[in-house]
Order: C-alpha cells, then structure tokens, then sequence
C-alpha cells in the first residue's frame, strides 16, 4: 500500500507519533519518506548502512506500535523489530532508541492533585529542546 494511502486515505486520521523509550519524538507526517529519514531528521542517533548498501544495520525493536514497508526488508526481521529506512509507522509507534539528543517534550513532575482540570491541562506541558533542530 502507497504511503500517501496509508496517511491520507482518512482525512480525520491523526498523525503517527513516534516515541523513544516514552519520549515523544515526532508526529509522522507524509513529508517524511521513511522513518529512518524521520528520526535522522529529529537528530536521533541511530545507526544505518543503508545506504552504503548493507541491509539490516537499522534495525531497531518496536516497544509498542506497528509500522507498514514501503518495500520488502532484505534483511530478517524478529516480529518486534524494524527496518526504518524502509518503513512508515502505521500508528502510534514506540521504539528502543535513546531519545538522548533529540527534541522530546517532557512533562515536569508536580503535584497536579492541588491544581484544578483546567489549569492542569496547561501548566504540566513544557517543551524542552534538547539540542537545536531544523526540520526540512
């Protein structure tokens, strides 16, 4: 199945997000063509030889989630990993990678039973950049 199916077919589908080991990462969009470029993207350190034609070298096990393969992986693959230079995520999707480097959000830890539902919403949300990062 063409990628812009998978993304686009339902005009009220949310965006994939893509989380390391918890931390949301990225929101997979149709401008990213694999994941691999997605998280190259976002400054994640992953390893790849693809395109130095070794096959396998960014596999990385999925936590949670599921991804869809624009082409067939060369490489062999255990039912909890991944090829991401050759994937999309098809939902929202966790990977064993560090999130060390890349821009994650993270929510202070406070006392949010003192605080009421509505301020609750905002004040515990904080974007926290790790390193600067420019998106294509």
């Amino acid at each position: 199945m063409a990628k812009s199916n998978l993304l686009l077919n339902n005009p009220f589908a949310k965006a994939p997000i893509v989380r390391l080991q918890g931390q949301p990462v990225l929101l997979f969009t149709e401008q990213h063509n694999s994941l691999l470029q997605a998280l190259e993207a976002k400054k994640v350190t992953i390893f790849s030889e693809c395109r130095s034609g070794f096959c396998g070298a960014c596999k990385t096990r999925i936590i949670s989630g599921s991804v869809s393969y624009l082409t067939e992986p060369l490489a062999e693959l255990k039912a909890d990993e991944c090829l991401p230079c050759c994937c999309i995520p098809s939902e929202d999707l966790e990977l064993d990678l560090s999130p060390e480097g890349a821009a994650v959000v993270t929510y202070p830890r406070s006392n949010t039973l003192a605080q009421t539902p509505s301020t609750r919403k905002t004040a515990n949300l904080k974007a926290v950049p790790q390193q600067e990062v420019v998106e294509d």
